[in-house]
C-alpha cells in the first residue's frame, strides 16, 4: 500500500486482478447479472420502439409539431432511463465488491437519484464537448470521468465533486487505468462479435472490473 498524490492510500493495480476479479465475481453470480443486462436492454428497446423517429410519416404540420415533441420527449425519457440503468449496473458491482450477491432489486437501492443524473448530463456535456474538439479531448474527458457515478453513489458525493474525484483517481495510475480500458472495450468487441449474446457476460464482467479498479485505486474495500 503506498500514499496516492490525491491523498488516499492504494495498492497497485494490475488489468490481471481486475479482469480476473470481475469474472470471479459474475461467475459466482451469473443469472442474476443476466437478468439484470436483458432488463436494461428490453427496456431500452421498448424505449426506442415508443419514441423512434416517426416524423417522416407525416406531412402535415399538426402532425409533425406532434411527432417532434413525441421525439423530444422521448429522447429525454430514454436519456434518462439510460443514465439511471447505469447507475443501477455501477451499484450491483459495488455490491459484489463489498462481498454481496446482489438480487435485482439490490441494483436499484441507491438514494442520490438527482446527483446521480446532474452528474450524468455533466459528463455527457462535457464529453460532447470534447468530441467537438478534435475527438481527442473528448475521448480524455470520458476515460478520467469513468468513476463518476461511483463517487456519487458509493461515497454520496455531489455531482460536481463526484466528477474531480473521478479525474484526480484515474490520473493517479493513468496508465494501468487505460490498459485496463482497452482491454474492456476489447472484451465487450468479442462478447458483441458472438452475436451479441458474448455482451451478457462480458458487461457485468466489465462493471465488476472497473469497480474492483475504483475500490482499490481509492483505498476502498475490496471483498476476496
Amino acid at each position: 500500500m503506498s500514499a496516492s498524490p490525491t491523498g488516499w492510500t492504494s495498492k497497485a493495480l494490475t488489468v490481471g486482478d481486475a479482469v480476473g476479479y470481475g469474472w470471479a465475481r459474475f461467475k459466482a453470480n451469473p443469472w442474476t447479472w443476466v437478468g439484470a443486462v436483458v432488463i436494461a436492454a428490453v427496456i431500452q428497446s421498448v424505449l426506442n420502439t415508443l419514441f423512434g423517429e416517426r416524423s417522416a410519416l407525416r406531412v402535415d404540420t399538426f402532425g409533425q409539431s406532434f411527432w417532434t415533441v413525441n421525439w423530444i420527449i422521448g429522447s429525454i425519457l430514454a436519456t434518462v432511463v439510460g443514465y439511471l440503468i447505469n447507475a443501477a449496473l455501477v451499484r450491483g458491482a459495488l455490491d459484489e465488491v463489498d462481498g454481496r450477491r446482489p438480487a435485482l432489486g439490490a441494483f436499484f437501492r441507491f438514494a442520490n437519484v438527482g446527483n446521480v443524473i446532474l452528474a450524468s448530463i455533466l459528463v455527457g456535456v462535457l464529453t460532447a464537448i470534447g468530441f467537438i474538439l478534435f475527438v481527442i479531448p473528448g475521448v480524455i474527458v470520458a476515460f478520467l470521468s469513468w468513476w463518476t457515478l461511483h463517487f456519487v453513489i458509493d461515497r454520496d458525493e455531489p455531482a460536481i465533486e463526484g466528477i474531480r474525484s473521478s479525474f484526480r483517481a484515474i490520473s493517479s495510475q493513468a496508465g494501468t487505468l487505460f490498459l485496463l480500458a482497452l482491454a474492456l472495450i476489447g472484451i465487450n468487441i468479442l462478447g458483441a462479435i458472438l452475436l451479441g449474446l458474448g455482451l451478457l457476460v462480458t458487461i457485468p464482467l466489465s462493471i465488476i472490473a472497473s469497480t474492483y479498479a475504483y475500490r482499490v485505486v481509492s483505498g476502498g474495500v475490496v471483498a476476496p
